[in-house]
């Protein structure tokens, strides 16, 4: 394996990085660059779902500082969904997955001419850079990451990431790189749903008798949300918790569960399949699967949502919706935070897995932050 790291840094340092230098040219830039001086901007999030609904509130401030600006924003096919009615957002362009629709792709995006490519996806700055330069080779190219990258772009944002949440993040890079601040009140996350997918999650609610925190009616219960799948093995659920929580959350009788997994968390949709049947919980989508937008809409009708992945978390944000995380203590706890809405997260100790952290304190958990909501009238 260490011969493999000193062969993969040697051909990136020897070979690569002076190949690129020598194709890509961009001087350095002054920063800010003046907002009113540039027509386009484009924004590089083809990451993942998460990462694009904490990034809505740069679409707003944008547009608040510069009405005029056209905002494009080169997304993926995960998450281009997200942001498919922000009334901020005025092109996607989304990166295919497969290399022989790449280039059409990119000569679509190229054709858009973007004075501005703003890169923040701040764990790719190899790619970002090459794709910065394919769609905008005369524009204003800004990065962030070390001077060995500096080639790739006009300009890189020095940034400091330890113990700020990600909105303060942002917010450091856009005022550095356009002298914008979002950091506001209104620098909320923002998902917009259509009129069709509020409909669905209606008629979903509405057959199961649940309805909505935002409606008064006696008759049917209101509902949480309860995730089951996360990205990888350090922040899942165990079987033995989702288990256990399942059977506590039944006893909760002021409430049904509705249980959330990813279409190819394979494990955890079995287990979902089990506490629909044992511990009368509901299953979304009961067909099928979900769209984003569809998740978004059932969120926002929460009384709150427990969750062990960030990306729930964040559309609990951006659904005002209060939220209860599990978390890894090997995860970076400031960054990805909920944001502007009533939370609890509970960490894993000794950085070990969240599947570590012991049911009964996931149970005592669950039970304060009730009591808390209740006391504050949030349900």
């Amino acid at each position: 394996m260490k011969m493999i790291k000193k062969l993969e840094y040697w051909w990136r340092h020897s070979v690569v990085y002076p190949v690129l230098r020598r194709i890509f040219r961009n001087n350095e830039r002054k920063v800010p660059i003046d907002i009113q001086s540039i027509k386009s901007i484009l924004i590089l999030r083809y990451d993942r779902i998460g990462d694009m609904i904490v990034t809505t509130p740069i679409f707003k401030g944008l547009k608040d500082a510069h009405p005029h600006l056209r905002i494009g924003v080169l997304a993926s096919q995960t998450n281009a969904e997200v942001i498919r009615h922000n009334p901020y957002v005025d092109q996607i362009h989304i990166l295919p997955k497969h290399w022989w629709q790449f280039g059409w792709e990119i000569i679509k995006a190229r054709r858009e001419h973007y004075d501005v490519v703003l890169n923040l996806i701040f764990n790719r700055t190899t790619s970002g850079g090459i794709l910065s330069n394919l769609i905008a080779p005369k524009g204003i190219k800004v990065g962030q990451g070390g001077k060995k990258y500096r080639f790739y772009f006009n300009k890189l944002i020095a940034l400091e990431r330890n113990n700020q949440h990600i909105v303060r993040i942002h917010t450091s890079y856009l005022e550095q790189a356009i002298g914008v601040n979002i950091f506001s009140s209104s620098s909320n996350y923002e998902i917009f749903i259509d009129s069709k997918t509020h409909t669905r999650i209606s008629l979903f609610l509405e057959s199961n008798q649940l309805k909505p925190r935002q409606m008064q009616r006696s008759d049917y219960l209101p509902y949480i949300v309860f995730n089951l799948s996360a990205s990888n093995r350090w922040t899942r659920f165990s079987l033995k918790q989702v288990e256990e929580l399942g059977m506590f959350l039944k006893c909760l009788t002021a409430f049904r569960t509705i249980i959330l997994t990813d279409p190819g968390d394979y494990e955890m949709h079995k287990a979902a399949r089990a506490l629909c049947v044992r511990e009368n919980c509901l299953s979304f989508p009961e067909l099928g699967k979900a769209t984003l937008l569809e998740i978004a809409a059932l969120i926002e009708g929460a009384q709150f949502v427990i969750s062990p992945d960030t990306s729930i978390v964040h559309f609990a944000s951006a659904m005002c919706t209060p939220v209860l995380g599990f978390y890894t203590s090997t995860k970076d706890n400031h960054e990805w935070l909920p944001y502007k809405i009533k939370y609890r997260i509970v960490i894993s100790e000794n950085h070990c897995p969240t599947s570590s952290i012991p049911v009964h304190n996931m149970i005592t958990a669950i039970q304060e932050f009730i009591s808390t909501l209740q006391s504050q009238k949030e349900i």
